[in-house]
């Protein structure tokens, strides 16, 4: 009461001249992190418009049956979601943002929770009062540029992932694996699973969980949850499977898989996606062919095609009407497009509506994941479905695509292996800092034959195998991309050996036949490296 007083001074009384909304689910169990990082998410393209600003704030409470605010005191534990939600009681819940300030500036300011500072108004105009409230912060903090890496960051960093559990897989299996874990009582995404492969081929893993992760999710795409084709699926009308909360494991599975570093779904049709981030795209042109079920299939193109309302079978109009449009019996023709509109969304979206909100609640159970993702659709695409981000391949996402296949530990073939390895990755970095004349896409074309990954990366990872060179006829690295397979040569002199035959296979097998530029190229590769 001594701080509402006091803000209820004539000299301390600030009304705000503007302010912002957002939907947030905010569960009881979120850490003070937790909700800190899905507010800052939240307001973020609001308040950070350039370098050395950031988005802060200071939480707010209502007195009861006024619009007063005041500060109220931080909480031992922080502001948790228990505690906000206490706060905020039945109604909205206010923040206050501010942004950085000089240090220099900060002397004559009073601690208040939170970090933030609060001028002494009687020596101040509430004109000036006002412009400065919004300059809390006295440190500079780290430029962070809002895109999907770093949403995603912000939302693994708020998980306290401190608890670990074993995860046995077989091959073939590893969804079945990732729901026995999800059923566990008690499961949390947080958890962090340790894998053990029953494989010994999986023995050499750059990252065991993102793969466990990976071939999870690609045998949901083929579970009863979804229909269609690859990369573009729906969910099924399942009553059983709703029943036994397949839809909602599916969500609790992929956001696992995000908040532990794994890969998203990359599998929801595009049109499906903005349907359930609230959005309304045009389905006048949907292509009906993406229709799993042949029937509807076959009604949908022929109400496409259609141009005049009178040529409609009276067994495809009793159909539409029982899709809840009853009004095709006195349609014109030009209304044609927007019925067939109108029957795509139904079919996609309002006839699962039950699946689609089971779906949602699994993902928000983590950590409020769907919400996160629908305040920020757009960066998601890539994620929830199959739209390719247009970025070169990453040093990390080209390593985790292998598995070395070595010889046993006690074999004389082992060390040779090895070497070649070490070099192997070496002439990668060299790639990654862009001081060769291939890329990681050509690499990716030699040995699979395309320039991209597909969503979920491929079937099984590249096997990389050696083979021991002959002095008398040197063999080139070479592929297989029936079976996914890499050889390299065992035992090669040096990184700039390795790379001079690398460079050599691949200019042959995409075509490129200047032998005097091959010449030059591998002059050059010591200089490269020695810079």
């Amino acid at each position: 009461m001594t701080q509402l007083e006091r803000q209820n001074s004539p000299e301390n009384r600030v009304r705000a001249a503007s302010g912002l909304t957002a939907r947030i689910t905010i569960d009881h169990s979120w850490s003070a992190g937790q909700v800190e990082g899905r507010l800052t998410l939240l307001f973020w393209d609001w308040f950070v418009k350039k370098v050395g600003q950031r988005f802060s704030f200071t939480y707010l409470q209502c007195v009861q049956g006024s619009k007063a605010l005041f500060v109220p005191d931080t909480p031992a534990e922080g502001w948790t979601g228990e505690q906000v939600l206490r706060i905020s009681g039945r109604g909205a819940l206010y923040i206050l943002s501010h942004q950085d300030y000089p240090q220099a500036e900060c002397k004559s300011e009073t601690s208040l929770p939170n970090g933030t500072f609060y001028l002494n108004a009687r020596k101040e105009n509430d004109k000036r009062l006002v412009k400065r409230i919004h300059h809390r912060i006295c440190k500079t903090p780290e430029r962070l540029t809002l895109n999907l890496d770093t949403i995603l960051k912000l939302y693994r960093q708020s998980m306290d992932r401190d608890v670990e559990t074993p995860v046995q897989v077989r091959s073939g299996f590893a969804l079945q694996s990732a729901l026995k874990a999800v059923r566990r009582p008690g499961f949390s995404c947080r958890w962090t699973p340790v894998i053990s492969f029953s494989e010994e081929w999986t023995d050499g893993l750059v990252d065991p969980i993102w793969e466990f992760f990976r071939l999870s999710l690609l045998e949901l795409q083929q579970s009863q949850v979804f229909e269609g084709s690859p990369g573009r699926l729906f969910f099924t009308y399942d009553l059983t499977a709703l029943e036994d909360g397949k839809y909602y494991e599916a969500g609790v599975l992929i956001g696992w898989s995000l908040a532990q570093g794994g890969p998203g779904p990359h599998c929801l049709h595009p049109e499906l996606y903005k349907l359930l981030c609230g959005h309304n795209p045009s389905l006048e042109n949907f292509n009906w062919r993406d229709i799993a079920d042949p029937v509807v299939q076959a009604r949908l193109q022929e109400l496409h095609g259609c141009r005049d309302v009178k040529l409609l079978s009276p067994s495809l109009c009793e159909w539409v009407s029982h899709c809840g449009i009853p009004g095709i019996y006195s349609a014109y023709s030009t209304e044609m497009p927007t019925i067939y509109a109108c029957l795509v969304k139904h079919y996609i979206y309002h006839r699962v509506a039950s699946m689609i909100s089971q779906f949602t609640q699994g993902l928000n159970s983590c950590g409020g994941l769907w919400d996160l993702v629908k305040a920020h659709w757009e960066m998601f695409l890539p994620v929830m479905t199959s739209t390719r981000r247009q970025q070169p391949l990453t040093l990390e996402e080209f390593m985790k695509l292998f598995n070395v296949s070595f010889s046993h530990s006690d074999s004389e073939l082992r060390a040779a292996e090895e070497a070649t390895f070490s070099h192997w990755q070496t002439v990668l970095n060299l790639v990654r800092d862009g001081l060769t004349d291939f890329s990681f896409e050509d690499l990716l074309i030699f040995i699979t034959g395309t320039d991209h990954l597909p969503p979920l990366g491929f079937p099984e990872l590249i096997s990389l195998r050696f083979y021991s060179l002959d002095p008398a006829d040197i063999r080139l690295p070479h592929s297989s991309s029936d079976s996914l397979e890499l050889f390299l040569p065992r035992g090669v002199a040096g990184t700039v050996d390795l790379l001079a035959l690398l460079s050599r296979a691949l200019r042959r097998s995409l075509g490129f036949t200047d032998l005097n530029a091959e010449e030059d190229q591998e002059e050059n590769f010591p200089e490269l490296l020695s810079s």
